[in-house]
């Protein structure tokens, strides 16, 4: 009999949860399980981190400078510099790269800086919108319309040649179809992964360039984590309307768009490769 004792829901007993949805309490209508959030939410979330980091740099310095004084009075003024130098340097490179991606489409920094810098901005992103009201899915699933726009602005340095589509276990079998069907263009290997575990060991064994991978928020960041800073990774995170790990959707037009993309890319690349 399922425990239905006030604040203890059952556990879903039809289906497998993963290790990223332990605490998962069976709600299929909750903003966890149907995550969809516009990147401006994650931009808004880390720019207050950024601005509260930097200005915890400088009551720092506030709080330090008169005992620095006392030890050397020289040394404040530049030390005084540094710090204001620091701050507005970081401000100025974040204002720079984020008008260069938006509006242009390139990036300025190497993509391993760029991604490490928005993936060390992600867990602080997390707790300040859970202060607001905003869930971690929600938060992730934002930071995930980011992280693929930064990506792509790397799109001349992309290679393609050796790409792996990485698709869960749960995604009903109509969706299946559609990536099979989709994929045949690029003549990409597809990999099924119930796990993050059955996934790091398709990625050592394919040792790809590029990954597309399609799964919920909480697998793809902890891929991310892993690997996004040594193998692009191409993130669409997919629908639950029965929850995690049962027969979970993706939506269409995302992976279109992304298949679209990397058809382009690699045309682009064996025109080069012609060329040469």
């Amino acid at each position: 009999m399922p425990d239905t004792r006030e604040g203890n829901l059952a556990k879903p007993t039809d289906r497998k949860l993963g290790d990223e949805w332990t605490d998962w309490k069976g709600e299929t209508e909750s903003a966890d399980v149907e995550a969809n959030e516009r990147s401006t939410t994650f931009l808004i979330l880390a720019g207050a981190i950024l601005l509260f980091l930097i200005a915890l740099l400088n009551v720092g310095w506030y709080l330090m400078k008169p005992r620095i004084e006392q030890l050397s009075r020289p040394a404040t003024v530049p030390l005084e510099w540094c710090v204001e130098g620091l701050s507005i340097l970081i401000l100025l490179i974040v204002a720079v790269e984020a008008i260069s991606v938006a509006r242009f489409g390139k990036s300025l920094l190497p993509y391993v800086w760029a991604e490490r810098f928005l993936l060390a901005l992600l867990p602080k992103s997390v707790w300040l919108g859970r202060r607001f009201g905003i869930s971690r899915d929600r938060v992730s699933n934002s930071f995930i319309k980011v992280h693929n726009l930064v990506l792509k602005a790397y799109a001349n340095r992309l290679n393609v040649e050796r790409l792996l589509i990485l698709v869960p276990r749960c995604l009903e079998r109509a969706a299946r179809s559609q990536v099979v069907d989709r994929i045949e263009r690029l003549a990409a290997k597809m990999v099924t992964a119930s796990g993050g575990e059955e996934a790091r060991k398709a990625i050592q064994e394919n040792r790809p360039s590029l990954i597309l991978a399609i799964a919920c928020e909480r697998d793809l960041i902890s891929g991310l984590k892993d690997i996004a800073d040594r193998i692009p990774v191409l993130a669409i995170p997919n629908r639950r309307p029965q929850g995690p790990c049962k027969n979970t959707q993706l939506p269409i037009e995302e992976l279109d768009a992304a298949l679209t993309f990397l058809a382009k890319r690699k045309e682009a690349r064996s025109m080069i490769d012609h060329a040469v």
